[in-house]
């Protein structure tokens, strides 16, 4: 069986190799003929397959790239940074947010002022008129840079990124002290901040030093120390005193050191040793640890005032609710400059705050109020004239001789000693700066200083400055004591009287030198100790008038306009009243203006919406609904209330308001849709008075807001407010006027009222209330028969018009004819009037 083949098995045994390899292939191609589309269909479906995979992939990515762009933070490229000053300012700005270059300047300066500020801030831009007047003013004693610590990507911004507001005064000194500046940013008080800073004690030699410092000032803290041995303690009061500026940026509060054998003058044995003097008292500071905080804490523990200088933030505080919740405070309203280091009328406040704190009748207290103080207002008054009367004949010398009072030629290059400025801002200004200032100062104050016959400035100027631009010998060094050195004594003390010349001017520019009148008055022993004779207390507080004035608009006086734009007042919140003091002021009217409020003698000040008020926002317009008759409140005022008002023979409807009061408004709306109602009525008017800004007499003054009164034409005092349990409406209010007129004008209203209501679901019950008015005013004619023979004839030809009336109202429906209507009562107002 097995040696059995097949047919086709011996065709391949019997074929050649090549032949079989042929054959063979013949054979499979015959046997498999769907091969190739297999093969080729195999092929496209990988194809789609992996193309899918790779389109997916290929949406993956995308999607992720999409979504990565749409969550990343776009941001515009920050404006490329801009100088903040103006050109040629003697601020060294940094408007890049550089730290370091100011940084390196501040390290070799003695004082540096350095502003960090945002350009875009208004309060920013605000200080930057009061800081680059300081650095007009005091370039040589301190160094003043800027820089904007808001540009993105800067140093500053970097650094202090916490820094909540804008503008950031800071002050350094040597020794690592950094002063930050809370003040105003006005020129004057920045000045002062800058003064402070560059003599922040005083030196005093002599007892009655320290009595002349504290006639101005509430009080004065004074070290004494023996500098050879004590250095560590006297540097130690430095620092206290200049850091207290960050409390009393306008020193207030004086500091002042007494050193060496000067001590026992003062009755001190023991140094070192602080002390503090006040009014009625002297305490010494026991702690023997010298610390700033520890000092710092125990001035402002211990000290007592009897008159303050208010210098409220411009924001929301209770600077002066504080002082009037005590009692009655006392307001004088004076100009305060601070380019000059006395105010006599703060003197003069002093003295009136001195006698009448001065309970137990000390006689130190006495001799200096009564003696001391008015020598020393004289003194300062002889002493500004004295300084007036200098500085014209200073320009005068200048505008003849040229800086420096010399006639020679200068070389051109000057030694600067830097014991006194390290670090000049520019090197412009280093040459004629000095020179320049007296002559600008001299072209604006001709008019006060020198005689109209000299010529202008101009010429001198372009001597001043011709006369640095001359060819002179090559000296490029010279010692101190020079006769060409700026910095030689003799050059200083001119520096000096022109730094004080300076300043004597721009206190001018803000107001000339006020002294009152500072005889003794007769009166002066009936004040003194009054504090504790009544059971009140009063406090004395002083307001600057040239920044406070707002102040004083509010409560009715126009202090600008005031003599001197000085003015006192007294505020008493215990009786919601307000005194203003018309004579003249001095001390012997302020004395009898205050003995006069405590017996009851004055009478109240009541502020009127009528006076001048420019800085004062009130709101203003006609108070009116849009409708084809303009409707609106006659506006009255305290001033012509009375007359307006209670004199008037018409019905007035007097509606209360405030501009503080949200009701107002929507009261004032209803009101005046039942003045239109009502508009025909003869002798009836609508009135308005705001009562935020006038005073009434207490028995017209409202206890709250909106209120409205009814005053009757024949009988003001039988007045009717609205009631405030009644829901504000027009109804209500129609209803309360109506109620309250004349017989004869009520039915007239109810009339114009039914007129009103055609439209209204209550026009039936309007009629029902016609026909009660019909039968009341039947009623009262027939009394008046009985009661007036003379008058018969009219009162019967009345009778007649309101019984034909009366049955006119039963006859008609709810859509009678008014015009009829109208028409009856017209003849019955004729005939009844």
């Amino acid at each position: 069986m097995s040696d059995v083949k097949s047919p086709e098995a011996d065709k391949i045994t019997d074929t050649p190799s090549g032949d079989t390899a042929e054959t063979v292939g013949r054979n499979v191609t015959a046997q498999n003929p769907e091969a190739p589309k297999a093969s080729r269909k195999y092929h496209r479906n990988m194809i789609i397959y992996y193309g899918k995979e790779v389109i997916c992939i290929i949406a993956l990515i995308l999607t992720t790239y999409a979504t990565l762009q749409n969550n990343a933070t776009r941001t515009s490229r920050p404006p490329s940074p801009r100088h903040f000053f103006s050109p040629g300012s003697l601020v060294s700005d940094s408007p890049d947010g550089r730290l370091g270059p100011t940084q390196t300047r501040v390290t070799l300066s003695e004082l540096s002022l350095v502003l960090y500020y945002a350009p875009w801030c208004a309060n920013s831009q605000r200080a930057r008129e009061a800081y680059e007047h300081a650095a007009r003013l005091f370039y040589r004693e301190a160094h003043f840079a800027a820089i904007n610590c808001w540009q993105p990507g800067g140093e500053c911004r970097l650094q202090y990124s916490k820094v909540q507001s804008w503008p950031v005064l800071m002050a350094y000194m040597p020794g690592g002290i950094a002063v930050q500046y809370n003040g105003q940013w006005m020129p004057k008080n920045l000045v002062k901040f800058v003064r402070s800073l560059i003599q922040p004690i005083q030196r005093l030699s002599a007892p009655n030093d320290l009595l002349k410092l504290l006639t101005g000032h509430d009080a004065v803290v004074v070290a004494f120390v023996d500098l050879e041995r004590h250095q560590k303690a006297f540097q130690i009061f430095f620092q206290t005193s200049v850091k207290f500026l960050e409390r009393d940026p306008v020193r207030d509060m004086l500091f002042a050191v007494v050193t060496g054998d000067s001590a026992k003058a003062f009755g001190v044995d023991t140094v070192p040793s602080v002390r503090l003097y006040q009014w009625n008292e002297t305490l010494e500071y026991f702690n023997s640890t010298w610390t700033v905080p520890n000092i710092t804490s125990w001035i402002l523990d211990h000290n007592q005032q009897v008159t303050l200088w208010i210098s409220p933030p411009g924001i929301k505080s209770k600077t002066f609710s504080e002082y009037v919740k005590q009692g009655a405070a006392l307001l004088f309203f004076t100009p305060r400059n601070f380019y000059w280091d006395w105010t006599d009328g703060y003197t003069m406040m002093r003295q009136l705050g001195m006698e009448y704190y001065n309970c137990l009748s000390d006689k130190w207290i006495v001799e200096m109020s009564r003696e001391f103080m008015k020598d020393q207002r004289k003194a300062n008054q002889k002493s500004h004239m004295e300084l007036r009367a200098n500085c014209k004949e200073l320009l005068r010398t200048f505008q003849r001789n040229g800086p420096f009072m010399r006639k020679a030629q200068v070389p051109r290059h000057r030694s600067i000693s830097v014991h006194f400025v390290n670090v000049l801002n520019s090197s412009k200004h280093v040459e004629n700066d000095l020179l320049r200032d007296i002559c600008d100062i001299g072209e604006d104050s001709l008019s006060k200083y020198a005689n109209p016959e000299v010529s202008s400035c101009q010429a001198e100027k372009k001597h001043c400055e011709d006369d640095f631009l001359e060819e002179q010998p090559s000296h490029h060094f010279f010692s101190s004591m020079n006769s060409f050195d700026k910095r030689s004594p003799e050059n200083l003390r001119i520096l000096g009287q022109r730094k004080q010349c300076e300043l004597l001017y721009h206190g001018e520019l803000l107001h000339e030198g006020i002294f009152f009148n500072s005889s003794q008055p007769e009166n002066i022993e009936g004040i003194s100790g009054l504090a504790c004779k009544y059971n009140k207390t009063m406090s004395f507080i002083v307001i600057d008038s040239l920044t406070y004035h707002p102040f004083a608009e509010r409560l009715g006086v126009d202090v600008l306009a005031q003599k001197d734009k000085s003015a006192v007042l007294i505020i008493d919140p215990e009786n919601e009243s307000t005194f203003f003091m018309k004579e003249e002021i001095s001390l012997r009217n302020i004395v009898q203006f205050v003995k006069n409020f405590y017996q009851r003698r004055l009478n109240r000040h009541l502020k009127t919406s009528d006076a001048p008020s420019k800085f004062t926002h009130k709101y203003s317009g006609a108070i009116g609904v849009p409708n084809v008759t303009q409707v609106n409140f006659e506006e009255v005022t305290s001033r012509n209330f009375l007359e307006s008002v209670m004199e008037s023979k018409s019905t007035d409807i007097v509606l209360f308001t405030s501009t503080n009061c949200a009701f107002c408004t929507m009261m004032s709306q209803n009101v005046l849709q039942v003045a239109r109602i009502l508009r025909e009525i003869p002798q009836l008017r609508f009135l308005s008075i705001d009562g935020d800004t006038n005073d009434l007499p207490w028995q017209y003054q409202m206890e709250y807001f909106p209120s409205l009164i009814v005053f009757p034409g024949d009988r003001k005092a039988e007045s009717r407010i609205f009631p405030t349990n009644l829901p504000v409406t027009v109804q209500n209010i129609l209803s309360f006027v109506v109620a309250n007129l004349n017989r004869v004008h009520r039915l007239r209203a109810i009339v114009l009222a039914c007129r009103a209501s055609k439209k209204i679901p209550s026009l039936g019950h309007c009629i029902e209330v016609l026909r009660v008015e019909v039968e009341d005013g039947i009623s009262e004619s027939l009394r008046q028969w009985r009661l007036r023979p003379h008058r018969r004839s009219s009162i019967l030809r009345r009778l007649q018009l309101l019984r034909e009336l009366y049955l006119h109202l039963y006859k008609t429906n709810q859509f009678c004819d008014f015009k009829q209507l109208e028409h009856f009562v017209r003849r019955i107002v004729k005939i009844w009037s």
